[in-house]
Protein backbone atom coordinates (compact mmCIF):
# COMPACT_ATOMS: atom_id res chain seq x y z
CA UNK A 1 0.00 0.00 0.00
CA UNK A 2 2.81 2.42 0.65
CA UNK A 3 4.47 1.58 -2.89
CA UNK A 4 1.11 2.39 -4.24
CA UNK A 5 0.61 5.62 -2.52
CA UNK A 6 4.33 6.42 -3.43
CA UNK A 7 3.89 5.67 -7.24
CA UNK A 8 0.80 8.69 -6.72
CA UNK A 9 2.56 10.91 -4.89
CA UNK A 10 5.44 10.80 -7.06
CA UNK A 11 3.24 10.48 -10.79
CA UNK A 12 5.44 7.65 -11.35
CA UNK A 13 4.59 3.53 -12.12
CA UNK A 14 4.42 1.09 -8.98
CA UNK A 15 7.70 -1.20 -11.06
CA UNK A 16 9.89 2.22 -10.28
CA UNK A 17 9.87 1.26 -6.53
CA UNK A 18 10.09 -1.93 -4.80
CA UNK A 19 8.45 -2.79 -1.32
CA UNK A 20 9.65 -5.18 1.35
CA UNK A 21 9.99 -5.65 5.47
CA UNK A 22 12.91 -7.01 7.67
CA UNK A 23 13.05 -7.04 11.62
CA UNK A 24 15.98 -5.65 13.04
CA UNK A 25 17.01 -5.36 17.10
CA UNK A 26 15.85 -2.05 18.54
CA UNK A 27 18.46 -1.68 21.44
CA UNK A 28 16.35 1.16 23.13
CA UNK A 29 13.26 -1.59 23.44
CA UNK A 30 15.65 -4.51 23.69
CA UNK A 31 13.48 -6.68 21.36
CA UNK A 32 13.23 -7.22 17.42
CA UNK A 33 10.75 -5.17 15.43
CA UNK A 34 9.65 -5.09 12.05
CA UNK A 35 9.92 -2.52 9.56
CA UNK A 36 8.94 -1.75 6.09
CA UNK A 37 10.59 -0.07 3.37
CA UNK A 38 11.04 1.21 0.26
CA UNK A 39 13.78 1.72 -2.30
CA UNK A 40 14.25 2.61 -5.99
CA UNK A 41 14.25 -0.31 -8.26
CA UNK A 42 17.08 1.14 -10.78
CA UNK A 43 20.22 -0.07 -9.13
CA UNK A 44 21.84 3.58 -8.97
CA UNK A 45 18.06 4.74 -7.96
CA UNK A 46 16.72 7.86 -8.86
CA UNK A 47 16.38 9.32 -5.62
CA UNK A 48 12.78 8.31 -5.04
CA UNK A 49 13.48 6.40 -2.18
CA UNK A 50 15.82 9.08 -0.20
CA UNK A 51 12.88 11.89 -0.89
CA UNK A 52 10.34 9.29 0.43
CA UNK A 53 12.35 8.66 3.87
CA UNK A 54 11.95 11.82 4.84
CA UNK A 55 9.60 12.44 8.13
CA UNK A 56 7.29 14.68 6.23
CA UNK A 57 6.92 12.59 3.26
CA UNK A 58 6.50 9.59 4.92
CA UNK A 59 4.03 10.78 6.72
CA UNK A 60 2.15 12.49 4.02
CA UNK A 61 1.58 8.92 2.47
CA UNK A 62 0.36 7.41 5.67
CA UNK A 63 -2.09 9.98 5.50
CA UNK A 64 -2.87 9.50 1.72
CA UNK A 65 -3.82 6.15 2.71
CA UNK A 66 -6.04 6.96 5.57
CA UNK A 67 -8.25 9.94 5.04
CA UNK A 68 -9.80 11.85 2.02
CA UNK A 69 -7.68 14.21 0.61
CA UNK A 70 -6.52 16.35 -2.69
CA UNK A 71 -4.80 13.04 -4.19
CA UNK A 72 -8.46 11.10 -4.11
CA UNK A 73 -6.12 7.90 -3.16
CA UNK A 74 -8.27 7.18 0.22
CA UNK A 75 -11.31 8.03 -1.48
CA UNK A 76 -10.98 5.55 -4.41
CA UNK A 77 -10.18 2.89 -2.31
CA UNK A 78 -13.63 3.47 0.10
CA UNK A 79 -15.82 3.92 -2.93
CA UNK A 80 -18.88 1.66 -3.28
CA UNK A 81 -17.42 0.82 -6.86
CA UNK A 82 -14.09 -0.75 -5.23
CA UNK A 83 -14.89 -1.54 -1.36
CA UNK A 84 -18.19 -3.39 -2.46
CA UNK A 85 -16.66 -5.52 -5.22
CA UNK A 86 -12.78 -6.02 -3.77
CA UNK A 87 -13.24 -8.03 -0.77
CA UNK A 88 -9.30 -8.42 -0.48
CA UNK A 89 -7.18 -6.78 -2.91
CA UNK A 90 -7.53 -6.57 -6.92
CA UNK A 91 -5.80 -5.01 -9.39
CA UNK A 92 -6.96 -1.42 -8.79
CA UNK A 93 -5.66 -1.50 -5.36
CA UNK A 94 -2.70 -3.55 -4.00
CA UNK A 95 -2.44 -6.27 -6.98
CA UNK A 96 0.69 -5.83 -9.52
CA UNK A 97 2.64 -8.42 -11.57
CA UNK A 98 5.61 -7.92 -9.01
CA UNK A 99 4.04 -8.42 -6.11
CA UNK A 100 2.28 -11.85 -7.71
CA UNK A 101 3.72 -14.33 -5.29
CA UNK A 102 1.71 -12.15 -2.11
CA UNK A 103 -1.54 -11.19 -4.03
CA UNK A 104 -3.30 -14.04 -1.52
CA UNK A 105 -2.06 -12.25 1.34
CA UNK A 106 -2.75 -8.71 0.54
CA UNK A 107 -5.83 -6.92 2.26
CA UNK A 108 -6.21 -3.21 1.54
CA UNK A 109 -8.66 -2.64 4.42
CA UNK A 110 -5.78 -4.41 6.57
CA UNK A 111 -3.80 -1.91 5.46
CA UNK A 112 -5.31 1.22 5.78
CA UNK A 113 -6.04 0.03 9.54
CA UNK A 114 -1.85 -0.64 9.85
CA UNK A 115 -1.33 2.97 8.39
CA UNK A 116 -3.72 4.52 11.13
CA UNK A 117 -1.76 2.55 13.58
CA UNK A 118 1.45 3.93 12.62
CA UNK A 119 -0.39 7.21 12.31
CA UNK A 120 -1.80 6.91 16.09
CA UNK A 121 -0.56 3.85 18.80
CA UNK A 122 -4.18 4.36 20.00
CA UNK A 123 -5.99 4.49 16.69
CA UNK A 124 -9.47 2.53 17.17
CA UNK A 125 -9.55 -1.06 15.32
CA UNK A 126 -13.06 -2.12 14.71
CA UNK A 127 -15.20 -4.39 12.53
CA UNK A 128 -17.97 -2.77 13.60
CA UNK A 129 -17.69 -0.01 10.94
CA UNK A 130 -18.44 0.97 7.20
CA UNK A 131 -14.72 -0.48 6.73
CA UNK A 132 -14.46 -4.02 7.77
CA UNK A 133 -18.78 -4.69 8.37
CA UNK A 134 -19.43 -6.09 4.61
CA UNK A 135 -16.65 -8.15 4.74
CA UNK A 136 -16.82 -9.43 7.91
CA UNK A 137 -21.00 -10.76 7.26
CA UNK A 138 -18.86 -12.54 4.51
CA UNK A 139 -16.29 -13.86 6.42
CA UNK A 140 -19.35 -15.13 8.43
CA UNK A 141 -21.17 -16.50 5.50
CA UNK A 142 -18.24 -18.56 4.16
CA UNK A 143 -17.10 -20.32 7.38
CA UNK A 144 -20.90 -21.65 8.14
CA UNK A 145 -20.74 -22.97 4.28
CA UNK A 146 -17.40 -24.86 5.59
CA UNK A 147 -18.67 -25.89 8.82
CA UNK A 148 -22.17 -28.14 8.70
CA UNK A 149 -23.85 -28.10 11.93
CA UNK A 150 -22.90 -24.27 12.13
CA UNK A 151 -25.57 -21.52 11.51
CA UNK A 152 -25.56 -17.59 11.40
CA UNK A 153 -25.50 -16.26 14.64
CA UNK A 154 -24.34 -12.44 16.14
CA UNK A 155 -22.92 -11.50 19.60
CA UNK A 156 -22.58 -8.31 20.42
CA UNK A 157 -22.33 -6.79 17.13
CA UNK A 158 -20.02 -9.34 15.69
CA UNK A 159 -20.67 -11.67 12.75
CA UNK A 160 -20.13 -15.96 14.11
CA UNK A 161 -21.56 -19.18 14.20
CA UNK A 162 -23.38 -21.26 16.44
CA UNK A 163 -24.32 -24.87 16.58
CA UNK A 164 -26.01 -24.28 19.64
CA UNK A 165 -24.15 -25.59 21.92
CA UNK A 166 -20.40 -23.51 20.74
CA UNK A 167 -19.93 -20.73 19.48
CA UNK A 168 -17.60 -19.57 16.73
CA UNK A 169 -16.47 -15.45 16.27
CA UNK A 170 -15.41 -13.25 13.59
CA UNK A 171 -12.73 -10.95 14.52
CA UNK A 172 -10.13 -8.37 13.51
CA UNK A 173 -6.87 -9.39 12.25
CA UNK A 174 -5.20 -7.24 14.99
CA UNK A 175 -7.07 -8.28 18.03
CA UNK A 176 -6.04 -10.00 20.68
CA UNK A 177 -8.60 -13.36 21.70
CA UNK A 178 -7.44 -14.15 24.87
CA UNK A 179 -9.18 -13.13 28.36
CA UNK A 180 -6.54 -11.16 29.40
CA UNK A 181 -5.73 -8.90 26.69
CA UNK A 182 -9.27 -9.26 24.62
CA UNK A 183 -10.07 -5.54 23.92
CA UNK A 184 -13.83 -3.63 24.11
CA UNK A 185 -15.42 -5.54 21.33
CA UNK A 186 -14.09 -9.24 21.37
CA UNK A 187 -14.78 -9.10 25.12
CA UNK A 188 -18.55 -8.07 24.55
CA UNK A 189 -18.94 -10.83 22.09
CA UNK A 190 -17.30 -13.41 24.17
CA UNK A 191 -19.77 -12.64 27.55
CA UNK A 192 -22.70 -11.94 24.75
CA UNK A 193 -22.18 -15.48 23.55
CA UNK A 194 -22.01 -16.83 27.01
CA UNK A 195 -24.21 -14.88 29.26
CA UNK A 196 -27.16 -14.76 27.17
CA UNK A 197 -26.90 -17.75 24.12
CA UNK A 198 -25.41 -19.83 26.53
CA UNK A 199 -22.68 -21.05 24.53
CA UNK A 200 -19.29 -21.83 25.18
CA UNK A 201 -15.97 -19.89 24.07
CA UNK A 202 -12.89 -21.48 23.62
CA UNK A 203 -10.08 -19.00 23.10
CA UNK A 204 -8.06 -21.54 21.19
CA UNK A 205 -10.60 -21.94 18.13
CA UNK A 206 -13.50 -19.84 18.64
CA UNK A 207 -12.43 -17.00 17.25
CA UNK A 208 -11.56 -16.37 13.30
CA UNK A 209 -10.05 -13.63 11.89
CA UNK A 210 -11.38 -12.31 8.75
CA UNK A 211 -8.47 -12.84 6.91
CA UNK A 212 -8.50 -16.23 7.71
CA UNK A 213 -11.96 -17.06 7.31
CA UNK A 214 -11.66 -15.99 3.68
CA UNK A 215 -8.67 -17.83 2.99
CA UNK A 216 -9.09 -20.82 4.99
CA UNK A 217 -12.47 -21.45 6.19
CA UNK A 218 -12.17 -24.95 6.64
Amino acid sequence: MLRRAAAVYLDIQDYELKAGIRSQEDPALGSVVGQVFLCDTLENGAGYATHLGQPAVSEQLLQMIVQNSHWQFHDRLVHASHADACDTSCPDCLRSYSNLAYHNLLDWRLAIDMANLALDASSVVSLLGPLWMRVADLAASTLAAARPGFARATFAGLPGLSNGSDAIIVTHPLWLTDRAGAGPEVAAAWDDAERNHGLRVDPSWSFISVFDALRRPA
